[in-house]
């Protein structure tokens, strides 16, 4: 976004400082952007929402002036994470597995339960737990029965949320058939019927992007996994190409299911995508736990963008099939972005500690680096919104987490370490979304805390009891 200087380079054409909402200074920003720019003793100016100015302090003073001043005091300031894949209204259910064993209750039975009332208070916790560990949005890949629930979250807690239509899919059997802990009759029941339901529900969602300022955004979604007819997909593709939105689904979670279709379809399944023209820039894919090296070319062929979800793909590790090549990908040019989609074993502070160690387990190790910016403007180009988050630059929008500086893990000596790995929500010293500030000094200013997670656990208690469950 240009703005117009004067000849001493300020901008407005005068000598006088320009007004702007806010200025964070003393820092060391982290860009993110092309360069992977880092400014020391850096400052960056706010005015409606967007990043105005970003440079050295002292040239930002001589450029701007604001009643709000955040000092960083040193503190390291990077772009919000963006949590790429997460089925959100089940955030409550993260430790009500070890009730199911020994039970006929699934998760199916859990979801085919979800009120909107659940789904509510289940994407509020999740959003105070986010914005304490330095997320700034999250997107659901169409897991939510009622998406007014989850949306009417963003507002409230201020963040970030992309949606798109519950459960678009006109074959869910095949669910049933290879992921049946996953499922129930109750849960499916709320899926569409047949092609014609499902076509129906497709692009209900996408009203949410006429107000450019929103903070809920909608995209095109299937769940995918062969739940999708060829005709379905063809519609929703030509839908996100239409709209210019992103078209996502899961593909390649189980690779022994993949392997099971392509000895099917008689060829790779990648090779079947792209005969049929299937494979286009506007597609993202969730997991893809089997890709084979020379099928590498073909995301960078077709721009595909892919999501990474360490903790699945570390649970495919010691299965049959399993070639995971996240960081392969990442480094021919793919835009990866790092996604928690349950976080059952770590809080959302620890993906990037799962994504080093998922990496370095499949042999293909990830610089620390890379995996800050896969959290970051690597998510925010799996929904498309990299064009406006993800990287702090002149334009873009301003969401961005100031960190402690005296943090015992930050030295200061290697950012990406220390920022996008191993640093937790201790060091989180504020957030902003669009220029507002939702943390100080590690608490979240836009929400009550205690009674977000007192409704929380009122609604996992009553889920548990209408399916069953006994702790």
């Amino acid at each position: 976004m240009p703005f117009a200087t004067n000849a001493s380079g300020v901008p407005g054409g005068s000598n006088e400082p320009q007004r702007c909402d806010l200025i964070v200074h003393n820092a060391t920003i982290l860009t993110v952007d092309a360069n992977d720019r880092v400014v020391r003793t850096g400052a960056l100016a706010v005015r409606d929402g967007r990043i105005v100015a970003l440079d050295r302090q002292e040239k930002i003073f001589a450029s701007y002036a604001s009643d709000q001043l955040f000092d960083a005091a040193g503190g390291a300031v990077h772009p919000g994470f963006i949590d790429a894949h997460v089925h959100v209204s089940q955030y409550t259910a993260r430790s009500v597995l070890p009730l199911m064993e020994g039970t006929s209750v699934t998760m199916g039975h859990w979801k085919g339960e979800l009120t909107p009332e659940d789904e509510y208070a289940s994407a509020r916790l999740a959003a105070l737990d986010y914005l304490q560990c330095g997320y700034t949005g999250f997107v659901d890949p169409g897991t939510v029965f009622d998406p007014d629930a989850v949306a009417a979250v963003a507002d409230e807690a201020c963040v970030r949320i992309w949606l798109t239509d519950p459960y678009v899919a006109d074959g869910g059997e095949a669910l049933a058939a290879d992921l049946p802990e996953l499922v129930s009759e109750n849960f499916l029941a709320r899926w569409p019927r047949n092609t014609d339901e499902a076509l129906k529900r497709l692009g209900g969602q996408l009203f949410r992007n006429r107000n450019p300022n929103s903070l809920v955004k909608a995209f095109v979604g299937l769940y995918g996994e062969a739940t999708d007819s060829p005709e379905l997909y063809q519609a929703a593709l030509s839908l996100a190409r239409d709209r210019d939105v992103r078209f996502q689904e899961h593909l390649g979670y189980l690779p022994a299911f993949q392997l099971k279709r392509e000895k099917a379809l008689g060829q790779p399944l990648l090779r079947w995508f792209e005969e049929r023209g299937f494979l286009d820039s506007h597609v993202t894919f969730t997991h893809m736990n089997l890709v084979r090296e020379d099928e590498i070319s073909l995301f960078g062929k077709y721009g595909l963008r892919v999501v990474w979800c360490p903790w699945g793909q570390l649970q495919m590790l010691g299965k049959d099939g399993a070639q995971p090549r996240m960081v392969e990908l990442h480094r021919a040019g793919v835009k990866v972005g790092i996604a928690s989609d349950i976080p059952r074993v770590a809080d959302f502070d620890v993906l990037g500690s799962l994504a080093a160690s998922a990496a370095a387990a499949s042999g293909r190790s990830a610089m620390p680096r890379e995996i800050l910016r896969m959290r970051t403007l690597g998510a925010a180009a799996t929904i498309g919104a990299d064009g406006e988050l993800g990287s702090l630059e002149v334009g873009k929008r301003a969401d961005f987490v100031v960190r402690c500086p005296n943090a015992s893990v930050n030295f200061g000596f290697d950012p990406g370490l220390e920022l996008g790995v191993i640093g937790g929500r201790h060091t989180v010293k504020a957030v902003y979304v669009g220029g507002r500030q939702v943390v100080d000094g590690g608490k979240v200013v836009t929400l009550d805390e205690d009674a977000v997670i007192a409704a929380a656990h009122r609604s996992a208690r009553a889920l548990a009891s209408r399916t069953g469950l006994r702790a």
